[in-house]
């Protein structure tokens, strides 16, 4: 149905458009399923204004060490290929490799790969850092708003979740909740400031976070604070961060909304 919908609209605008083509291999997920292949891939050959770019399948356990499944899939696609190709269709481009896939399977990189998480130097599993040497390329930094002092007693942020047990050195920062940072990783984080760890302390606010900064009594308001990143020799990465919370490091990325300016780096 949407490709016919596509097609009548692109029509409409007398418009052609290259479309990718995604079988349901075993994710269960968007796609036709690799058993109808032929057929839907004859239907989209026959709409004019549609332009078949490439046939593709996803892997869903390409990342686990059992490899049984993503092997089904592997033939469930090769399968749907060979009937395609029966039928007289030569798809230009076929494409099935994730990033896991990617780092492990050069049997199944066929025209294209589509290295996600990879990309930003994250393995998509533990098991997987033997394989290649992936450098974290994203950073998040923030910059300190203020710096004050508390005494013994005095709670910080919302719901006093943190209250100094002694006199302590407070850096606010700007950055918050809805530009990314998890409020669950609330008095379990450290950042880095000078190449040095720093606690997160009290609940993480919209806008804003604190960090106890006593042991750096000279922090002046409009230093770098490293989020997720490399100072010195000392790195946080965004797989810290997912194990702390017990998710994925995509969960963490996707995090990031548009709030949040993009500064491009030459390393």
């Amino acid at each position: 149905k949407q490709a016919l919908i596509f097609s009548e609209v692109l029509a409409t605008l007398n418009q052609s458009l290259p479309v990718h083509v995604k079988l349901d291999t075993g994710m269960s997920r968007l796609g036709t399923p690799w058993q109808e292949a032929t057929e839907f891939v004859q239907l989209v050959q026959r709409l004019p204004n549609l332009q078949l770019a490439s046939v593709y399948s996803h892997l869903a356990t390409a990342d686990s060490p059992d490899q049984a499944i993503m092997l089904q899939q592997h033939q469930h696609f090769e399968q749907a290929i060979a009937q395609i190709k029966i039928a007289g269709i030569n798809p230009d481009r076929l494409h099935l490799a994730n990033s896991a896939a990617t780092l492990t399977h050069p049997d199944l990189h066929y025209d294209l790969v589509r290295v996600g998480l990879a990309t930003y130097g994250l393995y998509p599993a533990p098991h997987l850092q033997s394989v290649i040497n992936l450098k974290p390329v994203m950073q998040v930094k923030a910059r300190v708003t203020q710096v004050k002092t508390i005494e013994p007693g005095t709670g910080v942020s919302y719901g006093h979740q943190f209250v100094a047990e002694q006199q302590t050195q407070i850096a606010v920062v700007g950055i918050g909740y809805a530009d990314g940072i998890p409020r669950n990783l609330s008095n379990k984080m450290k950042v880095l400031i000078r190449g040095k760890f720093v606690q997160q302390v009290g609940a993480v606010t919209m806008d804003q976070l604190m960090l106890d900064v006593t042991d750096i009594p000279d922090l002046e308001v409009g230093e770098v604070v490293t989020l997720l990143g490399k100072d010195g020799e000392n790195l946080i990465s965004a797989d810290d961060w997912a194990a702390t919370l017990g998710t994925i490091s995509w969960e963490i990325l996707c995090g990031f909304k548009h709030r949040l300016p993009r500064v491009g780096v030459n390393c």
